[in-house]
C-alpha cells in the first residue's frame, strides 16, 4: 500500500462528513483533487474517469499508444490543458511526450494533502490505484 492510500483515505472521509458528500471515490477525485467544478456527480465522476486515463498513460510512458484513437487523443489534450496538471507536467519539446514535474512541492484541496518533491509520481500512482476499485483505469 503505498503512502497516498492512506492520506486519500483520510481526505475521502473528511469529505463525506460535509453537508454534500461526494458519493464516490470517482467523483471525490473529480471535484476534490483535480478540482472540476460542474456541479454534476455523474459529470465529476466522467472527467476523473479521463483524468485518471491520462495521467496513467504519462506516468507509464504510453501517451502515443493512448493518443492513436482519435477520441483519446482529444482527451489528452484536453487533460493536459486542465488546471490540475498546469504546473504538473513537463513535455520538452512536445505536449505529446509529457512527464511529471516531480522537482517541485504540490499542495491539493487546500493543503489538506500534501506531495513533496519528489513524490508527485507515488501520488499518482496511489491515485490510480486507489480509484480502480471503482473504475477499471486503462
Amino acid at each position: 500500500m503505498g503512502r497516498f492510500i492512506k492520506i486519500l483515505d483520510e481526505n475521502y472521509k473528511f469529505w463525506q462528513e460535509m453537508d454534500c458528500p461526494p458519493e464516490s471515490k470517482m467523483e471525490y477525485a473529480g471535484s476534490v483533487i483535480f478540482d472540476f467544478t460542474t456541479y454534476d456527480s455523474l459529470v465529476d465522476s466522467t472527467f476523473a474517469t479521463l483524468m485518471l486515463e491520462v495521467v496513467g498513460c504519462i506516468l507509464n510512458r504510453t501517451a502515443t499508444k493512448y493518443m492513436n484513437n482519435e477520441d483519446c487523443y482529444l482527451n489528452y489534450l484536453i487533460m493536459v490543458n486542465m488546471p490540475f496538471l498546469t504546473d504538473k507536467l513537463e513535455w520538452g519539446g512536445s505536449i505529446r511526450g509529457a512527464w511529471f514535474n516531480d522537482y517541485q512541492e504540490y499542495e491539493i484541496d487546500c493543503g489538506r494533502i500534501e506531495i513533496k518533491e519528489k513524490e508527485l509520481t507515488v501520488f499518482i500512482a496511489d491515485l490510480i490505484e486507489w480509484c480502480s476499485d471503482e473504475e477499471k483505469i486503462k
